[in-house]
This record gives C-alpha cells, structure tokens and sequence, in this order.
C-alpha cells in the first residue's frame, strides 16, 4: 500500500477507507439480508473495480440478471482483471476498517455484518454528493447480483477473473 503522505488528494479522497468500507458494507448487507448468510470473502474484491468504474456503475441493475446484463455489456470487462487487482489493496483497507470499527466480523471465509448501521446515518454520508449516494445504491445492487448467483466461482467466471 501507499502510505497516505505519498498519496496524491485525488486517490486519498476516491479510496479511502471510510468510503470504500461503506461500498463494501451496503453489498454485503443486500447479500446477507437474501442469503441469511455471510458474503463469501472473495466476491468482496470485485465490489470496488465494479463501483468505482463510472462507466460500469451507471450501467448496474440488479433487475437484469448478471450474466445477461454483462453479454449486453462486454465492454465493462475490458479492463476488469487490472482494475479488480488494482484495488486489492484498497479492498484490504475498506475490510480492515469495518472490522476495526466493530460493524462487521469473518465468520467461515466471509463477511458478516454485525453491527447494523442505520440507513438514515448512510443517507447523511451521502446527502452532499449525488455521486456518492449513487456508488451506495449501486453497491446494494451488486450484493444481490452476487447472491443470485449462488457461487463465488460463478460469479468470478462471469467478470473473466481469478480469486
């Protein structure tokens, strides 16, 4: 990881933990509100590369299956495996804080919310910025296309990526 003094502005403010862990955290609470399970450890490092891409997130719908929504939309992948392994990194952090600040625990290889935040604390995280409220939207989206499709290996098989 980049030290945060070595950061420019630009990548401190899109990345960091705080923001990322909220990704994360909407995801996996979509997931685990159908699967009454943990979201399997894995598929979290495919939230942000999805997220954060604009041109994929504005395209997100999980009234669309997955696998066809990504056949209407092949272009979102090129790119996809350096981008999914560009933001290991950041995942790492986004997971480290969740579990630092006690809202969720790894519980059989996955992640588990614990401690639920309130919508209207994440409505106010986003109330000055559209942009950001629309990656949370976003975000719970992709935890339920990723519970649709029932397996980790599915889902990887479907974005051309290894875990």
């Amino acid at each position: 990881m980049i030290p945060w003094s070595k950061r420019t502005p630009e990548i401190a403010n899109l990345l960091n933990p705080s923001f990322c862990a909220i990704l994360l955290y909407s995801a996996t609470f979509e997931y685990e509100k159908k699967a009454k399970n943990s979201i399997p450890f894995p598929l979290l490092y495919l939230v942000l590369p999805i997220i954060l891409h604009k041109n994929t997130r504005n395209r997100v719908n999980s009234r669309t299956n997955m696998v066809v929504w990504l056949q209407r939309n092949p272009d979102v992948l090129v790119g996809f495996a350096d981008r999914a392994k560009s933001l290991i990194g950041f995942t790492n952090e986004a997971i480290e804080f969740l579990l630092f600040q006690g809202s969720c625990e790894i519980i059989n290889g996955g992640l588990s919310i614990i401690k639920t935040v309130s919508k209207s604390k994440i409505v106010q995280y986003a109330a000055n910025n559209q942009e950001i409220a629309e990656c949370i939207q976003k975000a719970e989206h992709v935890g339920r296309w990723f519970y649709n499709m029932h397996a980790v290996e599915n889902t990887y098989t479907a974005w051309g990526v290894k875990p």
